[in-house]
C-alpha cells in the first residue's frame, strides 16, 4: 500500500520512480524556464536595435532595471507553466487526486488565510532576529532615517506596483509549494518514507537556489542553508496541517513582504529612487543576485539561518511530541 502523505492514494494511482522524481522537477524547472528565455532574447534583440548599443552586458543591465514591468512578469510565465506542468503529470500519468498532494478544494480559502499571517511572523522573526545580531556592531548612518519621507513611497504608481508584487510572490510561493511540498514531497514520501521524503525535497528546493553563490562562496553558502532551512518550516507546516495550503500561503506572502518592506523604505529614505529603480535593487539583493562586490557579510546575513534553524528544530520537537501522543 502507498504510503500517503496527506489523503490515501486510489489503488490505481501510479508512482513516479525514487530519484527520477528529483530528474523530473529539473526537467520541469528547465521546460517552464522557456518562455523566460524567449522573452529575453526578444527584449535583448529590441533593447540592441532601439538603443544602437550592441553590448550584451548593456542589454542585461537594461533588463535587470526594468524588473518590475519586464523580469517579474517574465518570471511569473515560468511559474504559471510550472505549476500547469506539474499538475497535468498528477492528474494524467500518476492518475491521483489533488487532494494527495495536500491541495484540497473543501475550506481552502480558511486554509489560504491561516497561511497568510504565518509568512508574516517570518518575517519578523527574522527581522528580529537581524536586529539581535546587530547589536554592539557599529551604528550603521542615520541619514536614511533623518531624510526618511514615507509620502514618497506611497504614491499611485508604488500602490499599484505594490499589489501586483504582493499578487505576484502569492503566485510565485504557492507554485513553488505546489511542486516541493505538493507533488515532490509526496511523491518521495510513496517511495522512501516521511523522513527521507521531507529532507530530500527541502534540499531540492535550496539546489534551485544554487544562483546565490553569484555573490560570493560564503555569502552563497550562508543563503543557501537559510533558504534550505526555511523550506524545512514549509514542509514541516504542511506536515503539521496535513496540507501544502497553508505552507503555499505562508511562503507567497514571506517573498511578497522581505520584497515590498525594503522598496518601501527605500524609496521613502532616498528622494533619487522611483518604484522600478527601487524594486530593481531590493530584488537583486534578495534574490542573492546583486554580486560579490555589491554584498557586505554583517551579522544580518545570519539571520534567516539562525531563525528558521530555530523555528524548524522547535517544530521538529512538536510534530515528534504530537506523533507519541498519537499512538
Amino acid at each position: 500500500m502507498t504510503q500517503a502523505l496527506y489523503a490515501p492514494w486510489p489503488e490505481t494511482a501510479r508512482r513516479t520512480w525514487g530519484w527520477g522524481a528529483l530528474g523530473l522537477m529539473v526537467a520541469g524547472y528547465l521546460a517552464s524556464s522557456v518562455p523566460v528565455v524567449i522573452g529575453t532574447v526578444i527584449y535583448t534583440i529590441v533593447h540592441t536595435v532601439s538603443s544602437g548599443n550592441t553590448d550584451p552586458l548593456a542589454a542585461q543591465q537594461a533588463l535587470s532595471e526594468n524588473t518590475l514591468t519586464v523580469l517579474l512578469p517574465l518570471m511569473l510565465t515560468q511559474f504559471i507553466t510550472w505549476a500547469i506542468m506539474t499538475l497535468v503529470w498528477v492528474k494524467v500519468f500518476e492518475k491521483r487526486p489533488l487532494s494527495t498532494i495536500g491541495l484540497y478544494g473543501r475550506d481552502f480559502l480558511g486554509r489560504y488565510l491561516l497561511g497568510l499571517p504565518l509568512g508574516m511572523v517570518l518575517v519578523v522573526l527574522v527581522s528580529v532576529a537581524a536586529t539581535l545580531l546587530s547589536l554592539g556592531a557599529a551604528p550603521a548612518s542615520d541619514l536614511a532615517m533623518d531624510d526618511m519621507d514615507p509620502s514618497r513611497a506611497i504614491g499611485q504608481a508604488a500602490l499599484i506596483a505594490y499589489a501586483g508584487l504582493f499578487l505576484g510572490f502569492l503566485l510565485q510561493g504557492g507554485v513553488e509549494e505546489l511542486v516541493f511540498r505538493g507533488w515532490l514531497m509526496s511523491a518521495l514520501t510513496a517511495r522512501w518514507g516521511k523522513t527521507l521524503g521531507v529532507l530530500v525535497a527541502s534540499f531540492a528546493f535550496a539546489f534551485l537556489h544554487l544562483h546565490v553563490f553569484i555573490s560570493g562562496l560564503i555569502y552563497g553558502v550562508l543563503a543557501l542553508s537559510g533558504i534550505g532551512l526555511t523550506g524545512l518550516v514549509f514542509a514541516l507546516t504542511a506536515l503539521w496541517r496535513r496540507s501544502m495550503i497553508e505552507a503555499a500561503a505562508a511562503h507567497g506572502a514571506f517573498n511578497a513582504v522581505a520584497v515590498i518592506a525594503p522598496t518601501f523604505a527605500l524609496m521613502a529614505s532616498d528622494p533619487e529612487q522611483t518604484i522600478h529603480t527601487a524594486v530593481a535593487e531590493v530584488f537583486s539583493s534578495a534574490t542573492g543576485l546583486a554580486g560579490a562586490e555589491n554584498v557586505t557579510l554583517g551579522p544580518e546575513t545570519y539571520a534567516q539561518l539562525i531563525a528558521m534553524g530555530g523555528l524548524s528544530a522547535i517544530m521538529l520537537i512538536g510534530l515528534i511530541l504530537r506523533g507519541r501522543k498519537s499512538q
